[in-house]
């Protein structure tokens, strides 16, 4: 009876640790900014996760990423150093379907780029 009541258990977590689904690889995104401030600049798509996973600037403003219209932190990658009070390592970032990124505070004329791995959510 032991025995029996193992076994179920144990196949009952199995499927409550597997019911979130499993990633499948898709694309290499780059997402390319030119503007000042874009706090909103790119979307995850439906039934995709976004890993962001760096950053390369042109500028040595003082910028911030945003999350879902939300300046979160400073990119060090701008010519801040990491001993920066207001430094904050986002990366790498994972963002769910449906949520919005960006960045505030660059110079016009200038160029920022975030490197992201684009997964599809199997369910």
């Amino acid at each position: 009876m032991k025995n029996l009541l193992f076994v179920l258990f144990s196949i009952c977590i199995t499927g409550l640790a597997t019911a979130q689904g499993t990633l499948q690889f898709n694309q290499v995104r780059l997402l390319e900014g030119s503007q000042g401030n874009c706090p909103t600049c790119w979307t995850v798509p439906a039934g995709k996760v976004w890993k962001i996973g760096s950053v390369t600037c042109s500028s040595g403003n003082t910028m911030y990423y945003v999350v879902n219209n939300r300046q979160l932190g400073l990119l060090a990658t701008l010519g801040y150093s990491t001993n920066d009070p207001r430094y904050i390592n986002p990366f790498p970032m994972w963002l769910p379907a449906g949520a919005t990124f960006g960045y505030n505070g660059m110079s016009n004329n200038q160029a920022i780029t975030f490197f992201a791995l684009e997964f599809n959510v199997i369910p």
